[in-house]
């Protein structure tokens, strides 16, 4: 299943979404975090910095209940989780989620995921209690994602309701093309980019000067090319005069060496 988007250049992008599955994997692994955070804080105040229960209770969890929102507005839209299955959260229309549109899906956790909070409105009983605190904290923190299941499953771009409501998706972030896919021959190794501050552009970016090569063969066209090369020129600060065929395709040939040396580094 994947995002249909396209560019100001009318360039049709395709943007693969993540799975119901893959993004039940990533919140658990995110639920994995927050666990070994909550040990590993416990453990610290157990030491004895703060006396009062109650107070180191509430600052364990406030980190715990900012995990989601911080990690995606500082992390450009992915979590712990989300980066290591290579996940992203995104506008529906392919652009970075804004603040806003993550701290909306972050408070509908409530319905997609925090199944616990139902369990508090019909059940308040159990709350009672000499250790109705830490039995709180259990309901409110741990995900059942039933609501949030649910509705990915029956919607179209695989949308929990924070998503729906939010105009967000989750994508899988690799990069939309492999080296092999590029009109270009793969870089070797001992490859000398060109233009080095070609990192500037985004993996989309990239794609989109791909799809205008490829296009431009098809439609023998050549506006777009010339559009994109004057686009990446002013960007980019280029000002040798280079064709604008030749300029694109040297900079998918630079970003392919310079993204795999970067990601051999990470």
């Amino acid at each position: 299943m994947k995002l249909k988007v396209y560019t100001a250049q009318n360039v049709l992008i395709e943007l693969p979404l993540a799975n119901a599955g893959i993004r039940l994997a990533s919140g658990f692994l995110d639920l994995i975090v927050q666990i070994l955070y909550f040990l590993m804080a416990l453990w610290i105040f157990d030491i004895g910095f703060i006396e009062n229960h109650e107070t180191s209770l509430i600052l364990i969890l406030i980190p715990l209940s900012l995990y989601y929102p911080v990690c995606e507005y500082l992390w450009n839209g992915r979590t712990v989780g989300k980066f290591l299955l290579k996940l992203r959260v995104i506008r529906a229309d392919g652009s970075a989620a804004s603040i806003g549109d993550i701290i909306l899906r972050w408070l509908l956790r409530a319905i997609d995921v925090k199944t616990g909070l139902f369990l508090l409105i019909f059940f308040p009983d159990v709350f009672s209690g000499p250790n109705s605190l830490e039995t709180l904290a259990v309901f409110l923190y741990l995900p059942i994602p039933f609501v949030g299941f649910i509705s990915m499953m029956f919607s179209k771009k695989v949308q929990r309701i924070g998503d729906l409501v939010a105009n967000t998706v989750v994508i899988i972030s690799k990069r939309p093309f492999s080296l092999e896919d590029t009109i270009l021959r793969a870089p070797q190794d001992n490859y000398e980019p060109v233009f080095k501050n070609v990192l500037l552009l985004s993996d989309r970016d990239i794609y989109i000067i791909k799809n205008v090569l490829d296009n431009s063969k098809k439609s023998k066209s050549k506006k777009a090319i010339f559009d994109l090369a004057i686009k990446a020129k002013k960007v980019l600060k280029i000002e040798e005069n280079i064709p604008p065929e030749k300029l694109l395709k040297t900079l998918i040939e630079d970003y392919n060496h310079l993204a795999k040396k970067k990601d051999e580094v990470i």
